[in-house]
């Protein structure tokens, strides 16, 4: 356990140090007339708009849930679902997995909640088949996007080749082994003990119901609201610096860096999602000082200030989980 938090620690050291650098470096291909020019240019009324957007990114992935309790007749409450997106966000960022951990983390509080199990597995299955679609068909748009301005180089293109079909093959896979039996050269294959429970886990999803294209539709579309809310948030910000760039080029800039988030090991992709916001939106025409600062702007309130209540929702349900289990065990 203790190398296990040592890794931990390590990884976001490791982070911070990275995330330190791009900032020094940027810094110093920039002149800090530049910065004083943002300030004097900056409209802080912008500021509320993109919290705004960033409220509703949390909303957005409540109504997945909430969808998926509506089709099974399991009605969730919004403040129930929001502090559970909060709680999936610090997980998230906190053990970055692709999504895999946040989703997982769900299922158990969903299930401590009174949801039936079978509905929990349909709604890890559904929450992480429509958030793959959506990031796919995003990342798509985006690069079609950038490939027909020649902003995309060969490796950015390359590396949303493997991870689309890493998006699909497991999308594909979850929805195969959902609500019926794991075969048992699969069982014995899996070795790693996670992986094996994910796989008995999947089982006792509904069948008919992660598979419902109507259902499966409109839960990405709200996966698609939470990264247009995204992207929107980082337009605004450079707005409340003063710089006009179009929304298409920041949606590509955002999708191709929330690629480096996604592939990296590092929590929350610290260092490599700012270093290819920064570069992206070079590329798009915004000076450095403003990518620079729209991109900070942007972390800490899709990152860094979340991750307050994120926490504190995190280990309220944890809490509250572990004394439900000391109860049980001193009844039995």
């Amino acid at each position: 356990m203790s190398s296990h938090r040592t890794a931990h620690w390590l990884f976001w050291l490791v982070g911070g140090a990275l995330l330190a650098t791009v900032v020094v470096a940027t810094l110093h291909f920039s002149e800090a007339r530049d910065f004083v020019q943002l300030a004097e240019q900056s409209e802080p009324s912008w500021l509320l708009l993109a919290v705004l957007f960033q409220a509703a990114t949390y909303l957005a992935q409540g109504e997945v849930l909430r969808c998926v309790g509506r089709a099974g007749r399991f009605p969730l409450r919004v403040s129930t679902v929001y502090k559970l997106s909060l709680a999936k966000l610090f997980v998230e960022q906190a053990l970055p997995s692709a999504g895999l951990s946040g989703t997982f983390m769900l299922s158990n509080f969903l299930e401590q909640g009174g949801m039936p199990r079978v509905l929990v597995a349909t709604a890890v299955v559904i929450d992480l088949t429509s958030y793959y679609v959506a990031y796919v068909l995003s990342l798509t748009a985006a690069l079609i996007f950038a490939a027909v301005h020649g902003e995309a180089s060969r490796s950015i293109l390359v590396m949303s080749a493997v991870f689309a079909l890493y998006a699909v093959a497991l999308s594909a896979a979850i929805l195969t082994l959902s609500g019926r039996g794991v075969p048992p050269w699969m069982l014995r294959v899996a070795h790693f003990r996670p992986f094996r429970s994910a796989l008995r886990f999947l089982e006792n999803a509904d069948r008919g119901l992660a598979r419902d294209s109507r259902l499966l539709i409109e839960t990405a579309a709200f996966q698609l609201a939470i990264f247009l809310c995204d992207a929107g948030t980082v337009w605004v910000l450079l707005k409340s610096l003063g710089v006009s760039v179009s929304t298409t080029n920041v949606f590509t800039s955002f999708m191709i860096s929330t690629l480096f988030r996604s592939v990296g090991i590092l929590p929350g992709g610290l260092g490599s999602f700012e270093a290819a916001s920064i570069l992206t939106l070079k590329m798009a025409g915004v000076p450095v000082a403003a990518g620079l600062s729209a991109t900070l702007l942007f972390r800490g309130l899709s990152f860094w200030i979340p991750m307050l209540p994120g926490l504190w929702y995190a280990r309220r349900l944890m809490a509250q989980r572990a004394s439900e289990n000391d109860d049980a065990h001193r009844k039995s």
